[in-house]
């Protein structure tokens, strides 16, 4: 069985088009529209490229498709304008199932998971008129106990606070839960969101009704206003004020997010978490659920936001028509890479070059060099964290190395942390973790003896945003930091994407080189 998943594209609302193929119940490729166009989010875009990349990766066409699948079942034309446009482009439609968009998020997480049993939660600003959904997977099936109104949504809570702030809505939420350890949260937001005895309540009057739908008008209302005073404007300084309604916008979601997640234990008593949805990707939360005395194992989906609908309405399907789904160990299911499309962007551009044998001895003294690299190898990771295959590296115990990285390449905002990679067998020394964190979605304490070792990797509150490395998911990424544990006694280096601050993560090797000649990295 040949299933072809796809999100995006059908109004200036839906954003991270992707696609997803799996064959006989293995994932075989999965890919963002934005890698491929490289316009970050891709709003409103169809994922063209993205079929494509998937079918040609296969060397099949969508002749040799057996089902189309996609979220959206509240569009009642989905299936016509999904028919219409796949035969404008490619010629051809096959069968066409919709799912729900929250369905999805869960089928992401569960099926991914490996989990027999789990308490399974989606929650999101919305989708198909929800903003979230509980399930129990229960030996490869699915049961939705209940579902959260679109009009009651955390997401947006979120989403109005980070435009509140003066950020973009739906892409920039990742700066508030950076900007919060650097503020006090003594703003009570519970007029906002609250806990309740059935879970929470959002007030969506706080929230304005928008009518064209663009990220770039203000999500909140006049009535936040009254309550909270002016907005920051975009180039602001952060005064107190703002650093503290960061502090208090974390910290009502941790509580609130904490409390519903402690009642569905309450109802279903089940020690295995998965998580999906955009909320899913606030690590410090992550950080928090996971030291939860009933949480014995947590599985968060990587692409745990819309980038992962096309696969989470694949795997869904795939489960429904009875295939055996296997468990997806890891997010290096892009497209493969051409050895001869290297040597051939190399010398297009006419840049100086060598073959190496050892590249991962040769990066790892580079690093420890405090040379900041440019690593691109092998298939990309799909999600929003770079994992290994399309990174830059440099020496976390280099105290200056986040300002370096930050002015010579990435230029983003100071407050924003840079993550570590570790070899997982070494992470429990190193961080306060209870198990390994192959998908850099849970932030959690550096142990005291070594915050001062990795400076550049720890954030102002003591924490970082964990990626452990295992040897046999990743074999060039771990020999590169256990040939930089040999030269320095650390089993860890800085992690950040490789892009620059407003660009997609670099798909291909031309964008590497175009990276590399565009900004102040040391080597590629």
């Amino acid at each position: 069985m040949i299933i072809l998943g796809i999100h995006g594209g059908f109004n200036v609302h839906q954003h991270d088009p992707s696609a997803a193929l799996i064959i006989d119940g293995k994932l075989h490729t999965v890919i963002e529209e934005e890698r491929l166009l490289r316009v970050k989010g891709c709003n409103g875009i169809l994922p063209i490229e993205s079929v494509r990349t998937c079918l040609n990766n296969a060397k099949i066409n969508l002749k040799d498709v057996d089902y189309i699948v996609l979220d959206g079942e509240t569009h009642q034309d989905i299936k016509e304008r999904t028919k219409d446009w796949l035969k404008h482009h490619f010629g051809f439609c096959p069968k066409i199932k919709v799912v729900n968009h929250q369905l999805a998020h869960l089928s992401s997480a569960y099926f991914q998971s490996g989990f027999e049993n789990a308490l399974c939660i989606s929650y999101d600003a919305w989708g198909d008129r929800l903003s979230g959904a509980v399930a129990v997977g229960n030996k490869d099936s699915l049961n939705i106990l209940s579902k959260i109104p679109g009009d009651n949504s955390l997401g947006v809570f979120y989403s109005t606070m980070t435009s509140f702030l003066g950020f973009k809505p739906n892409d920039d939420e990742y700066k508030v839960m950076g900007l919060a350890p650097y503020g006090k949260s003594n703003f009570d937001l519970s007029f906002f969101l609250k806990s309740t005895n059935e879970g929470f309540f959002c007030d969506n009057s706080y929230f304005r009704k928008r009518i064209s739908g663009t990220e770039y008008e203000q999500f909140y209302s006049q009535k936040l206003i009254k309550k909270l005073g002016v907005p920051r404007k975009k180039n602001d300084p952060f005064s107190k004020k703002y650093l503290d309604i960061a502090a208090s916008t974390q910290k009502c979601l941790e509580e609130v997010a904490i409390s519903f997640i402690k009642k569905m234990y309450e109802k279903t008593k089940q020690q295995n978490l998965c998580l999906a949805g955009g909320v899913a990707l606030n690590c410090s939360l992550n950080g928090k659920i996971a030291k939860l005395p009933f949480i014995k194992n947590i599985f968060i989906q990587p692409a745990a936001s819309d980038r992962g609908l096309a696969l989470g309405s694949a795997l869904c399907l795939a489960n429904k028509l009875g295939d055996k789904i296997e468990k997806i160990n890891n997010v290096f299911y892009g497209p493969k890479i051409n050895k001869d499309s290297i040597k051939k962007s190399l010398d297009l551009v006419g840049i100086n070059y060598k073959k190496l044998n050892y590249p991962s001895e040769t990066a790892a003294n580079l690093i420890t060099d405090n040379k900041v690299i440019g690593w691109h190898q092998d298939r990309s990771e799909f999600g929003p964290r770079a994992l290994g295959n399309r990174t830059i590296l440099a020496n976390p115990a280099n105290k200056n190395m986040k300002n370096i990285v930050n002015k010579k390449i990435k230029f983003r905002e100071e407050f924003r942390p840079f993550a570590p990679s570790v070899l997982e067998e070494k992470y429990n020394e190193i961080f306060d973790l209870d198990n390994a964190s192959p998908f850099m979605t849970i932030a959690c304490n550096v142990n005291s003896n070594w915050k001062k070792k990795i400076p550049s990797t720890t954030h102002i509150n003591g924490t970082a945003r964990v990626q452990t490395v295992d040897k046999k998911f990743n074999k060039k990424y771990y020999d590169l930091i256990k040939n930089f544990q040999k030269n320095t006694n650390i089993p860890v280096v800085l992690n950040t994407s490789f892009n620059i601050k407003g660009q997609p993560i670099v798909e291909k090797p031309l964008e590497a080189i175009s990276t590399f000649a565009g900004t102040g990295l040391d080597c590629l």
